[in-house]
Order: structure tokens, then sequence, then C-alpha cells
């Protein structure tokens, strides 16, 4: 049998075309965060209470991982490889879609800034989830701090962990919850980018990786190790633990989320605001409605896709 002559396969091809990319373009990315964002605006706060509990118990599994991986290593404190599982809560959180406080400070934000939702909303979901993540982190540390689940030497890392976080001084926590915030919005914006399970799981791994062994502070998970601190010591007051530790990386977090992320990824967008990608949310709200959430679409109904 003879073999075609490869000459004679471009015969029919072609003459012009075009390249098609193997990854989205920021207004692409900048189009899926807006969708991201719409659905959680438009969540009920039933969802987003039991969720947001899910996503808190998750990172205490970041914490009981840690705990694990230092003592197998032989670290006093966590390092390269205590820090290795220290990505594991944010994983599930992220591909099991639980609301997380963090989380939420790219995706509504960007929407909010085009004056398409109201910042009443947005406080709305803030305060739901941010509640929630708390009373998941609280029963997290409670879990691990009454039940037998460490041997005693993981239970000296444990506590040794809670001493270091509690110990920092109230502006280090704040200097570090905003790099750690930046770092989990620009995961956030990431893993919009990505095309298929296994770069999402990359992204999400190598910055949390980094957010453990640069030693900075996230609100729920570092919150998770002073919570047990309290539990397991009768000198460490729990209600104290809010103004001065849960407050400073609170603010840290968002702070470092808004100002690094959402807002430079908006004022890059800013050009582009005639775009038709904004046509499908209907038409920008007025001061008043931005602030009051006056007005907005009937619950249940979804923007127009065009």
């Amino acid at each position: 049998m003879r073999r075609a002559d490869p000459e004679d396969s471009l015969d029919n091809a072609p003459s012009e075309g075009e390249t098609l990319s193997d990854f989205f373009a920021f207004e692409e990315i900048f189009a899926r965060v807006l969708s991201t964002a719409d659905d959680e605006l438009d969540a009920n706060n039933r969802y987003l209470f039991w969720s947001g509990i899910g996503a808190g118990g998750a990172l205490g599994l970041t914490f009981l991982a840690r705990v694990v991986f230092t003592d197998a290593a032989g670290e006093a404190t966590p390092g390269l490889l205590g820090n290795l599982l220290y990505p594991v809560g944010f994983l599930i959180i992220v591909l099991g879609r639980y609301q997380l406080f963090t989380e939420n400070t790219l995706t509504p934000v960007v929407l909010v800034l085009t004056k398409l939702a109201s910042l009443r909303n947005l406080l709305r979901l803030w305060g739901v989830v941010l509640v929630a993540n708390m009373i998941g982190a609280v029963g997290a540390a409670g879990l691990l701090a009454y039940f037998d689940v460490m041997t005693p030497e993981r239970l000296e890392r444990a506590l040794e962990m809670g001493h270091e976080a509690y110990e920092t001084r109230w502006f280090s926590l704040f200097s570090k919850g905003v790099i750690a915030g930046w770092i989990v919005a620009a995961m956030v914006w990431l893993v919009h980018g990505g095309r298929d399970t296994v770069s999402k799981i990359l992204f999400v791994w190598l910055l949390m990786y980094f957010v453990g062994v640069g030693g900075f502070f996230h609100v729920i998970t570092s919150s998770v190790e002073v919570f047990f601190l309290s539990f397991r010591l009768e000198e460490v007051a729990f209600l104290p633990l809010f103004p001065m530790f849960v407050l400073p990386v609170l603010l840290g977090n968002t702070i470092g989320g808004v100002t690094f992320v959402a807002v430079l990824n908006y004022s890059q967008f800013a050009a582009h605001e005639d775009s038709a990608l904004f046509e499908r949310y209907g038409e920008r709200l007025s001061w008043r409605e931005w602030m009051l959430g006056a007005r907005g679409r009937p619950p249940g109904e979804r923007p127009k896709v065009s």
C-alpha cells in the first residue's frame, strides 16, 4: 500500500485561520470573577451560614496537619516540612465551593466596585460568612482540644504553635495579616484563571504553602490555634482573644485582600468600563442604591446572558 505524500494532505487545508489561545485573557478572568461574585451575593443567609461553618471546620484540618507534619519532621515549629499540608483546608474549601471570608474579599468586592451590586449586600455576605467561619473554627478547636486525637508529643507541638501566635504583638499580627490577605485574594484570582482542576490545586497549594512557611496570619486558620490554646490552658482567656488577636488579623486580611488585589485589578480594567461584559448585569446603581441596596434584581432572577 502506497503511503500518502504529506504534501497531498495540504490540498484541502484552509488558506486562512487564527491561533486559539490556551489561557484566559485578563477580561475573561475578570468575567469569571464577576460571575462568581454574582452567585455569592445572590446566595441566601442560610446557605452562607452552613457553608461558612464547613469552611471554618475545614481549616481546623490545616491546624491538625501542621501539628502532625511538624512532629513527624522533628521540627520545633512548622517549617518547610511541617507546612507541607497547610493548604489542605484551603483545597477543601476551593474545590468544595465553601464560603470563606478571605475569599470574599476579592470576588464580591470587584462587583461592588463596578457599582453593579450594593455595599449593603456585601456587608451582609461578609457578616454571615465571618460569623459562620468563626463558629466552625471554635468547633474545630474544641474538638481537637477535648477529644483524644493527638499524642503527647503532638499536643506539645500544638500548644507551642498556639503560644507563638498568642504572644505576637498586635501590629505584627495586623502586618502579617495584610500579606496573608493579599496572597489569599491573589490565589482566588489565579484559580479563576485556571482551566482544569490540577492547575487550580497547584495554585492553591503553592500560595497557601507560602502563607504557612512565611509565618503569615490567616484570620480563621490562626484563630483555631489560639482557640485551641485557650481551651487547653486556663490562663489564656477566650473572649479577650477577639480584640487582641482576631481583630488585627481580620483587619489585615481584609485590607490586604481588597487593596492589593481587588482594587488593583479593577483599576486595570477601568479602561474597559464600556465593555459589553457589564451589560448582562444591568444598569449601574446610583450612589444611594449602592450604599443602601435600595434597588436590585428580584430574588432568584439571574443576570441576562448575551
